[in-house]
Order: structure tokens, then sequence, then C-alpha cells
């Protein structure tokens, strides 16, 4: 009995040792290359290309406070200070 213990012992050490080298094989045959940085765009007088003036952007006009999908912060602010929720009138 003592040697069936034993062997199966070393037959389970085998194979997850068997099983971890299959795996890290995997992995790295798997790798994901390094990424590849691309070169700084060339000035325009050694690429033979005109260089283009960028358009004046027009100012934009100050207009009234808009809320941002739906959310109200002044209810959000009331409600943490404890104040009671009114229902709107509509």
């Amino acid at each position: 009995m003592r040697i069936l213990r034993l062997l199966a012992a070393g037959a389970t050490a085998a194979a997850s040792i068997l099983a971890i080298g299959f795996v890290s094989a995997d992995r790295l045959a798997h790798t994901v290359p390094a990424p590849v940085t691309r070169a700084a765009p060339s000035e325009p007088s050694t690429t033979g290309s005109i260089p283009v003036e960028p358009k004046p952007v027009a100012a934009l006009k100050p207009g009234p406070a808009k809320i941002p999908n739906g959310f109200d912060t002044e209810r959000l602010n009331a409600l943490m200070r404890g104040d009671p929720i009114l229902r709107s009138k509509r």
C-alpha cells in the first residue's frame, strides 16, 4: 500500500508539472509584440507638401447654463442637506 501512495503522489505531481509546462509554453507562444512607435511627422520642406494655415475658430457665445443629461446638481445638494423634496408643478 505504501508504494501505491507514493506512485499516486508522484503521478499527481508529474501531471501538475506537465500542465504548468504546457500552459507556460502556450502563453509564451502567444505573447503580444511590443507596440511600434510612429515617427514624428516630417516638416513640409522635407516632404514637399504645402503647409496649411489653420482657420481661426470663432469664440463661443456665453449662454444660459444647461443641465447636462438632465442631472440637477442643485436638487442633489438640497437632498444631501436634508431639505424636503418638493414636486414640481407641471
